[in-house]
């Protein structure tokens, strides 16, 4: 695993450009990759691609992993920024009070069009290139993923947005959005012709099983298809998966967690992070950003005591204590914590997320880490395919798939489930399971409830169920006194606005307005 883990090294970390330009006017990020290479090996085009794995996350806290927290989480019910003091423009996400000047959203606006253009960029020395043609092909198939994933955070975020799909000069602002349905149809089709090209996960050896597989496109496909209510497609790709005997659950949900468990039996897709001496700006820093001062991190994203309270709801100890480091508790899995310091007179909730906590006993000098980030997992597929099943009215179907997930933590399952009831049902299940993952605000987004209305416009807003809790109801001993960050968070949610993030501003004046800004903005 080591070795794999250090192909990553291949690039020199030479830092980045002015990210205040215009994406389009980036300069690429390192030496690596040029719009003008071709690869006259299969070791060059290899090296190439396995290069641009790295840009789903880049290396540093600002790039996107931290906005994925700021804008999955932070801006959901399920966390607060957390820290007092933290980063002003990252609460005026979180509590929906921010405008298109925000340096969080320009941030990773930006350092997805650079992700971008170094895919495009190398598919395109890879059409040049002297390789065999089925190399070509398969390794393409990786790329075209890569630049999938990132078109869907950035249409998830934005809706419409510009479609580039190869590389343009820095003088060109002739660039205008494309509409969310045909990112979305851009997507399915990429997705689809990756399957066809890309290896089971069990056809890579040991140091390849972090590169793109058949199941992590359908995976990717799959929740695409969610997204864009289509049920059948959903339930199609996730059975796919489930019938391939590619993966297996996790026994324990707490190993899906455990720092060295690299690329494990439940991963369809995870960024690689390896922590070198050598190099100290390589490594996951995401772990120290997310946990707490007193354990010598930053106090960003803790969760919420309406998140706890939906674990107790449900009798869920097992995720609850994995997904919840709490003041004054043991912290499982790490024997040197038995009462655990959440800072509480700095640090919103007195809550972190254990999810991607270090041991103590694993850290390193630098508060940089060899903690893979896991982007898409089995259980995640069970669920996607037990929504899909429960919104065709399929009952049977979703409550076993829904039932596979419950049984791991020693929840039972009413079998006898139908209608709204299962769909809340499969809900409240994605909540748990997958809490703190950065998907959180993305599904209240899309999903609608019985009147029709995106499910968050009845989280937030003035009246909304979360304000409301937080305002009026809430006992909670540290959210209700640590008012650093104001208890009234969502308050200033606008339905119809807030449902999507702003264009960074700058974009519309690089393109002397040819991009139009989202309503409300």
């Amino acid at each position: 695993m080591k070795y794999v883990k250090y192909i990553f090294l291949v690039l020199v970390i030479t830092g980045m450009t002015n990210c205040k330009k215009d994406f389009l006017q980036q300069e690429p990020y390192g030496n690596a990759i040029q719009a003008s290479t071709f690869y006259n090996s299969v070791e060059e085009a290899t090296g190439a691609t396995t290069t641009c794995y790295k840009y789903i996350d880049y290396d540093d806290w600002w790039q996107t992993q931290w906005f994925k927290q700021v804008g999955g989480e932070a801006a959901s019910d399920n966390a607060w920024i957390g820290i007092n003091g933290g980063q002003g423009t990252a609460v005026q996400a979180a509590h929906y009070t921010l405008n298109a000047e925000n340096d969080r959203i320009e941030a990773h606006w930006i350092m997805l069009y650079k992700s971008i253009y170094l895919f495009n960029a190398t598919i395109e020395g890879l059409q040049n290139s002297k390789v065999d043609a089925a190399v070509v092909q398969k390794l393409t198939a990786e790329l075209r993923f890569l630049r999938a994933f990132q078109y869907f955070e950035l249409v998830k975020n934005w809706g419409a947005v510009p479609l580039i799909t190869k590389t343009l000069s820095p003088k060109q602002n002739d660039y205008t959005r494309t509409s969310a349905a045909e990112v979305y149809n851009f997507l399915k089709t990429e997705l689809a012709n990756a399957i066809r090209l890309l290896p089971g996960k069990s056809q890579y050896s040991t140091t390849d099983k972090y590169r793109i597989s058949k199941g992590a496109a359908q995976a990717l496909l799959a929740k695409v298809d969610l997204y864009t209510e289509d049920w059948s497609g959903a339930l199609d790709q996730s059975g796919q998966i489930l019938n391939s005997g590619e993966y297996t659950l996790e026994p324990q949900f707490g190993n899906i967690w455990q720092t060295a468990n690299y690329n494990g039996r439940e991963s369809l897709f995870e960024t690689q992070f390896q922590y070198s001496a050598q190099y100290p700006n390589l490594g996951n820093i995401f772990p120290t950003t997310s946990m707490a001062g007193s354990e010598g991190g930053w106090g960003y994203f803790t969760p919420t005591s309406d998140l706890e309270n939906a674990f107790k709801a449900q009798g869920d100890s097992v995720r609850l204590n994995w997904t919840i480091m709490r003041h004054r508790f043991p912290v499982v899995g790490d024997p040197a914590v038995t009462s655990f310091n959440a800072n509480p007179a700095q640090e919103k909730s007195a809550r972190f997320n254990r999810k991607v906590y270090i041991p103590r006993t694993e850290r390193t000098p630098n508060g940089r880490f060899s903690k893979d980030h896991i982007y898409l997992r089995l259980a995640d597929v069970y669920l996607m395919n037990a929504e899909a099943a429960a919104m065709l009215q399929q009952s049977q179907p979703a409550l076993q798939s829904l039932r596979v997930v419950r049984n791991r933590v020693n929840l039972t399952t009413d079998m006898t489930l139908t209608g709204w009831n299962l769909i809340n049902a499969v809900r409240t299940e994605r909540r748990l399971e997958m809490a703190l993952e950065g998907d959180r605000l993305y599904d209240i987004r899309r999903w609608k409830d019985q009147g029709g209305q995106p499910v968050i416009n009845g989280i937030f807003g003035p009246n909304g169920s979360f304000v409301r809790y937080n305002t009026t109801q809430s006992r909670d001993p540290y959210e209700t006194t640590n008012l650093n960050e104001p208890q009234n968070k969502g308050a200033s949610f606008k339905a119809g606005q807030h449902n999507l993030w702003p264009i960074p501003s700058k974009e519309i004046i690089a393109s002397q307005g040819k991009i139009i800004q989202n309503t409300g903005y």
